[in-house]
């Protein structure tokens, strides 16, 4: 596989493969892998810079920024992950003085808009893949592929890219979802301290230390409910304790737990409890 040295990207031999193989002669017509390449102890940042296809970046090791349109700058480190999307301004490379090694793959085509659908790719920000086993072989993989100038070859590079953006995208929503796991013992505790009042959800977004839109999210794919119905169903079940521990009313309990019309509250408690609030103190009677 070629190598060149080129002292401006860096002091260590470079590697960039373009593609050998005309489109018409790949029989995977939705998907194709672009330019990839290898850039070991890369040196140069470079600023304000358009592409006009997909890129997959993955910093092997080093250090340095990242920032897309001229957005907030992020710090890209061991292991990073990020995509450049055609027509975004992006300015990117290591610190001054510094290093980073990496791997990139260009690619096109109409499967693109189906990876972006399933999450597979995005743009704007640099994620960890540390958890991504074998991404380094994946890209020396389709270095290889591509280099022959086969079509065959250029169809499996394009297989390999996508079974290494699948993993990828597992690895990552597994490591959001266990942080959100994390996340929830902490709100449950805080929404059913506030069962018998009108929870104030900025306040309990900030003492957990996140923001409100993660608040929500979190509740939601933690219970599988908006977080305005999963408070209900705390209420609910609140409720449904007081009808079978108490002689309280049903108008009295309503307005323990803030509900002004009790007909609402009765609407409410039926819908997710199953039964009126009546029926539902009668069957311990029963």
């Amino acid at each position: 596989m070629p190598e060149l040295m080129d002292y401006m990207i860096s002091p260590y031999p470079v590697r960039i493969i373009d593609p050998k193989v005309e489109a018409s002669r790949l029989r995977l017509k939705s998907i194709r892998v672009g330019q990839a390449g290898h850039l070991p102890g890369r040196t140069l940042f470079r600023s304000g810079v358009r592409f006009e296809h997909w890129a997959l970046v993955y910093i092997v090791s080093g250090s340095g920024s990242y920032a897309e349109n001229g957005g907030r700058e992020q710090q890209v480190g061991e292991g990073s992950l990020f995509f450049f999307r055609p027509g975004c301004s992006y300015s990117f490379g290591p610190l001054p003085g510094g290093y980073w090694d990496e791997y990139y793959i260009n690619f096109s085509g109409s499967r693109v808009d189906e990876w972006l659908e399933a999450g597979m790719i995005a743009g704007g920000q640099v994620t960890a893949a540390r958890q991504a086993e074998g991404l380094t072989a994946a890209f020396e993989q389709v270095l290889a592929l591509i280099a022959g100038g086969i079509p065959g070859d250029a169809d499996r590079a394009a297989l390999v890219l996508e079974a290494m953006l699948l993993e990828c995208s597992l690895q990552l929503q597994d490591s959001s979802r266990l942080r959100q796991q994390g996340a929830m013992p902490g709100i449950r505790e805080a929404l059913n301290a506030c069962i018998y009042g009108q929870p104030d959800l900025a306040a309990i977004a900030g003492d957990l230390h996140i923001s409100l839109s993660t608040l929500r999210r979190t509740v939601r794919q933690s219970s599988g409910y908006p977080l305005h119905e999963y408070i209900h169903r705390l209420k609910m079940s609140e409720a449904k304790h007081l009808l079978l521990n108490t002689s309280l009313q049903v108008q009295e309990i309503a307005g323990l737990l803030r509900y002004a019309d009790a007909f609402y509250f009765s609407r409410l408690f039926k819908k997710y409890m199953g039964l009126s609030p009546q029926t539902c103190r009668n069957r311990v009677r029963d």
